[in-house]
């Protein structure tokens, strides 16, 4: 009996291994190997080897080891790294069309693309300078505030300062909280999927509660700010300026289509895409940007004198200075550069198996490009730690062959007019500077990250001060 057990449990053994050599050897008829990377253990492959910390400096590390693309293993999981431009352009560029499967950010094409959505970032700008001026040491929460309330206008048309500031809010710990949660190896539930049967009060599954308070967070930030937007369609009570609920409001078909529940989910969709597309990350990019000026004062002093060339002291810049301030548009990709927002990028998946360099990508495997490793390569960029605005311009004009985090992290093509508008109004009106001792010497900074999917730049204290002769652009 026991022996007649154990030959039908190998023969099942065997079986289920011949039908996994058959399945993998049709997938990969060529038998090319996975990229190269770390050996894993038996049925755990990884694991315990996913970088925790800083992760993009640790995967740099592992591609220092192994090459410019690496493949990490885990239960029911793969793990590619891109540890190099070229293998992101190859992949994520050449063959977008089986590795474009991730969320799209429709909002940031709106707000960088539609003109008519400019005046709320110029009304949103000029109350920020404001707070400024009369509050300098909020600085870092007032710029929360700006990218925030203007992309909460845009995309609901709500005018009510404080309503927007709940909903930024909402949206920084939602964002915030998922960029860390989506990092590889963070929770073990990612690698072995079949954890999240367990039950709660088991010791390790404190992910539940960490996961249920997100699902909280991301209904308050989906459904409610939506149902308000179409009630207040509804009843002809739009903001002042054009929105992207109402556009899209308007478009849908009536109840009674079969296809109006699948819109109206698109259409919720695109507007609370808002924030994760864009806030966050503009939000650390700014902080980045005090740090430098008040840094690098000789960037600073070059920066405001071509706006009081270009565009004098009786306004305040616009989008469309951007052409004729080459170099304070050079000064804001290399923010971006030297201070990596998105280290790691957002994730890809390839639809279908793919061969590439003589390897064997399988389908659905999470692709990260190290973003922060690209660019601080030194065989793209001299100096790569080094602030260097110049580097972005050529004959007087910006290099657009010149790789930058705008490309790297989110495709080609993207601008981010709303941090160019800040960068350039700050500039114009006011002064950053590093903060002075008792002794009036200038104290040193440093400015220190947190976060692993997005790293945000702790707040720093800097002096700031209304340049002479610029009260009226407050007005």
């Amino acid at each position: 009996m026991w022996d007649s057990f154990i030959a039908l449990s190998l023969g099942l053994g065997f079986i289920w291994l011949l039908r996994t050599v058959v399945v993998r050897r049709k997938r990969n008829p060529r038998g090319l190997p996975l990229p190269p990377g770390p050996k894993g253990l038996p049925m755990l492959g990884n694991v315990f080897q996913f970088p925790q910390g800083n992760p993009w400096e640790g995967y740099h590390k592992l591609c220092e080891e192994y090459g410019d693309m690496i493949y990490l293993k885990a239960p029911g999981l793969g793990i590619l790294v891109l540890g190099s431009h070229r293998r992101a352009v190859d992949l994520l560029d050449k063959r977008s069309a089986n590795y474009s499967d991730r969320p799209t950010s429709p909002i940031v094409e709106f707000s960088s693309a539609v003109q008519q959505y400019h005046p709320i970032m110029y009304e949103e700008t000029k109350a920020f300078l404001r707070k400024v001026n009369s509050q300098p040491d909020d600085i870092f929460e007032d710029m929360k505030l700006l990218f925030g309330a203007a992309l909460m206008r845009t995309a609901y048309g709500f005018d009510d300062s404080r309503k927007n500031e709940a909903l930024v809010n909402n949206g920084v710990i939602l964002v915030s909280r998922f960029a860390d949660a989506v990092i590889p190896g963070k929770f073990l539930v990612s690698s072995i999927p079949a954890l999240r049967h367990i039950p709660s009060w088991v010791p390790g599954a404190g992910f539940k509660k960490i996961f249920e308070e997100l699902a909280r967070i991301s209904f308050k930030t989906l459904y409610p700010p939506f149902e308000e937007a179409k009630s207040n369609f509804a009843k002809g009570e739009n903001g002042r300026h054009p929105s992207i609920a109402a556009d899209l409001i308007e478009s849908l078909p009536e109840k009674s289509d079969a296809n109006y529940a699948t819109l109206e989910a698109i259409a919720r969709n695109v507007c609370a895409v808002g924030y994760v597309a864009g806030s966050e990350t503009t939000v650390s990019s700014a902080t980045a940007l005090l740090y430098v000026l008040a840094s690098y004062p000789e960037v600073q002093t070059r920066a405001q004198a071509e706006i009081d060339a270009v565009v004098g002291s009786d306004r305040l810049p616009l989008v469309t200075d951007r052409e004729g301030l080459p170099y304070v548009h050079a000064v804001v990709k290399e923010v971006g550069r030297w201070y990596t927002v998105a280290p790691l990028g957002l994730a890809h998946s390839n639809a279908e198996d793919d061969e590439y360099d003589g390897y064997f990508i399988p389908k659905k495997t999470i692709i990260f490009q190290n973003n922060w490793a690209m660019m601080h390569d030194p065989n793209v960029f001299d100096k790569p730690f080094e602030f260097i605005p110049e580097r972005y311009i050529k004959d007087g004009k910006i290099d657009l062959s010149v790789p930058d985090t705008q490309h790297a992290a989110f495709g080609h093509g993207r601008r981010n007019d709303a941090l160019f508008l800040m960068a350039a109004s700050l500039l114009a009106t006011h002064t950053i500077a590093a903060p002075k001792d008792e002794q009036g010497r200038v104290a040193p900074m440093k400015l220190e990250g947190q976060g692993q999917g997005i790293s945000k730049p702790l707040p720093f204290k800097c002096e700031i001060t209304l340049r002479p002769g610029r009260e009226h652009l407050l007005e």
